[in-house]
């Protein structure tokens, strides 16, 4: 059995971090064994689950204190004599990575699930683009969860699934694409979720509920959804906003309801484990972000056979039903027309097309399994 140590940041309820906590449910963990890296203040931590699957928890310094930061992780990588490292953030991935060489690990995987954009985030993006071309110094393997973030951090290189061999006669590393993948049977339509959720939630079973999980965050753009949905009212008024999650602009989307008119169909729930649940109670899903990797959500809320409006700054890869749609983040009103579209055409088969596009997470688990133990094998 091998140790894998996943390099992560705040673990608050973002869509890296439930990535690897999928494969994590999923792999086989007698074969191979995560142990999680944390920066100090991270909010939502399966601590209990982790442990009771066989994984551990280190928690470090934030980069705000680079150098204090990569001596720690240095000093724990080289205690737990790792082979394998996997680092899921981003381009400051070049931090991590630099502890995990100084620490002697000859496999260090550079994992990248986002890109950038939004005029909100410019100090962010500039950050991105600054550190972009070092991220790539100390890592042996590349990987992206998409064909669009792969462009994003490593340009035009080739790229394959986990399951292919290199081939013999290449000049260059290809990128690895690891999907965001899910358990579809998790997150299948279920009519007694959506009885209970809508009960729970005081919404009449007659309401068309839009949906949408997420940070509250400018990448999120959920501003936008509010303003698409004061469209939505005007025509429908038994239409209900349900927006899942916590983060910094949540104060501010609740003030743009209230401003709008809107506050009392919107429903904030804050931050929930059960969103396999909620995608059942949902009728419409809507990601109007500014930018994205592929968005986990996305993924689960069409195997909950929901028709999914995303905006086109987010990768046409998370297209993967006929009933979903990416639009310009230009006007609500367009949005709201698409919106009133979407009712009543819920695919049932969702989880079986998701399936064979190769984003079930226990055949998708094995397949990083056996990468990983090829690459331990032979490092």
């Amino acid at each position: 059995m091998i140790r894998v140590a996943q390099i992560l940041g705040k673990m608050n309820g973002g869509g890296a971090e439930q990535v690897v906590m999928n494969y994590y449910r999923a792999i086989d963990r007698e074969q191979v064994q995560f142990d999680f890296y944390l920066f100090k203040g991270s909010k939502y931590v399966p601590v209990e689950e982790i442990k009771s699957l066989g994984g551990r928890l280190f928690v470090l310094p934030t980069l705000k204190h680079p150098i204090k930061y990569v001596r720690a992780l240095s000093r724990l990588l080289s205690e737990n004599n790792y082979r394998i490292m996997h680092c899921h953030l981003s381009t400051l991935s070049f931090l991590p990575l630099l502890a995990g060489k100084q620490a002697g690990i000859p496999v260090r995987i550079l994992h990248n699930h986002s890109t950038s954009g939004g005029a909100r985030e410019w100090l962010r993006n500039f950050a991105k683009m600054l550190f972009k071309p070092l991220a790539k110094i100390h890592a042996t393997d590349y990987f992206a969860c998409s064909q669009y973030a792969s462009r994003w951090i490593y340009g035009s290189r080739a790229t394959a699934d986990l399951s292919e061999d290199d081939h013999p006669i290449s000049k260059h590393r290809r990128v690895r694409i690891m999907p965001n993948a899910i358990d579809t049977r998790k997150y299948s339509f279920s009519a007694k979720n959506r009885a209970e959720i809508r009960k729970e939630l005081h919404i009449p079973a007659n309401a068309f509920v839009l949906g949408h999980i997420g940070r509250f965050c400018p990448q999120k753009n959920q501003g936008f959804l509010v303003d698409i949905f004061r469209e939505v009212l005007r025509q429908d008024k038994n239409a209900v906003l349900v927006m899942v999650g916590d983060g910094p602009d949540k104060e501010l989307v609740q003030a743009r309801a209230i401003a709008g008119g809107v506050s009392s169909r919107v429903i904030f729930t804050g931050q929930r484990s059960d969103a396999e649940k909620l995608y059942s109670a949902f009728d419409c899903f809507l990601l109007p972000s500014n930018y994205e990797g592929l968005p986990v959500v996305g993924v689960e809320a069409q195997c909950a056979g929901l028709p999914c409006l995303f905006s086109n700054r987010v990768t046409p890869e998370v297209k993967l039903l006929g009933t979903s749609q990416l639009l310009a983040l230009g006007s609500p009103h367009d949005w709201a027309c698409a919106v009133l579209c979407c009712k009543n055409i819920r695919d049932k088969n969702a989880p079986a097309i998701l399936s064979q596009k190769g984003f079930d997470i226990f055949a998708a688990a094995d397949q990083l399994k056996n990468y990983y133990l090829k690459k331990s094998e032979n490092c």
